[in-house]
């Protein structure tokens, strides 16, 4: 590969069901982002697709950072499991990419949304907090802890699952919180209430549709299952602000009415707590792929570490 003396350089994928983006980093700046359609069916497909890029940028890296859904061991560097991407599960996908491409580069790997958590902590939304809870909207609910100035795994990795909450047991049963604040759910409601198809209407959409009061009546119902899951999770940690991520969260009039039905909860006074929508909704898995890496592999690693190179 051409050398390249002088810059430290790393190439951060994000990796998701449909598409996976990637973008090189020189010297904590990040590159034009590129994206592929993610092989999702065939291990062998996924993994030339991710040498593909590296090849293709033929530059020295100085390492490679994973953003993926999932739980992931931080130890091993495993994805225990990888959401709906179930080819990935159990991979070491750092380890294993660079074997296959014949390298002897660090790699790291972590869940998407402890990255983005990583991502708004560095150069977002939370810089000067040491307390934040981040979740993020999509297909259902993820979630980030950063608690005490660092992020917050838990014994298992699986801290900040925030959409596996419970709520209405005695109508819905165990049923998590993913069931009820999926984006898909408004694409159903809206097609329940005027008969046309789930699979034409894009959740993003409803929100442009606000003045009329059937449209609004559907985004006002997500929005209510929203904000129990964040009064329950304010209520437990007490952050000092909650960050909103998800391709959805871009939509100006989400935090505005989301704060409309937290105001709505009885007890929500005592606990009310700023919310803010992610500033790196769009690139926050890259930005924080990156971040971890430097926190975790770059020697002296740590939280200080990774600031010092975000305030380059």
């Amino acid at each position: 590969m051409t050398k390249r003396s002088g810059a430290h350089q790393v190439l951060a994928f994000e990796i998701n069901t449909n598409f996976t983006r990637y973008a090189l980093f020189t010297d904590g700046r990040m590159g034009i982002p590129g994206t592929f359609a993610t092989p999702n069916t065939d291990l062998d497909e996924f993994y030339d697709a991710l040498a593909q890029v590296v090849r293709k940028l033929d530059v020295r890296l100085d390492g490679i950072a994973i953003s993926m859904p999932g739980f992931i061991n931080p130890r091993t560097q495993t994805a225990e499991t990888a959401g709906a991407l179930h080819i990935l599960t159990r991979q070491r996908i750092g380890a294993e990419l660079t074997a296959r491409l014949g390298m002897d580069v660090p790699t790291w790997m972590e869940n998407d949304a402890n990255c983005a958590a990583m991502a708004e902590k560095m150069t977002g939304n939370a810089r000067k907090c040491d307390d934040f809870v981040l979740f993020t909207l999509d297909m259902g609910m993820g979630g980030a802890l950063f608690l005490g100035g660092k992020l917050r795994r838990g014994k298992d990795w699986r801290a900040g699952e925030l959409g596996m909450m419970i709520i209405n047991y005695d109508s819905a049963g165990a049923l998590p919180l993913h069931d009820f604040v999926s984006t898909m759910n408004l694409s159903q409601w809206y097609a329940e209430e005027f008969g046309v198809s789930a699979g034409d209407i894009l959740p993003s959409t409803l929100f442009h549709k606000l003045d009329d009061p059937r449209v609004r009546a559907i985004v006002e119902r997500w929005l209510r299952y929203v904000a129990v899951g964040i009064f329950n999770t304010v209520a437990a940690v007490d952050p000092q602000i909650v960050l909103i991520g998800g391709s959805i969260s871009r939509e100006p009039a989400l935090v505005p009415m989301l704060e409309d039905a937290l105001n709505a909860i009885r007890d929500w006074k005592p606990f009310k707590t700023q919310i803010k929508r992610c500033r790196h909704s769009g690139n926050a898995g890259l930005i924080g792929a990156y971040y971890m890496f430097v926190e975790e592999v770059v020697e002296g690693g740590g939280v200080g570490d990774a600031l010092a190179v975000a305030a380059r």
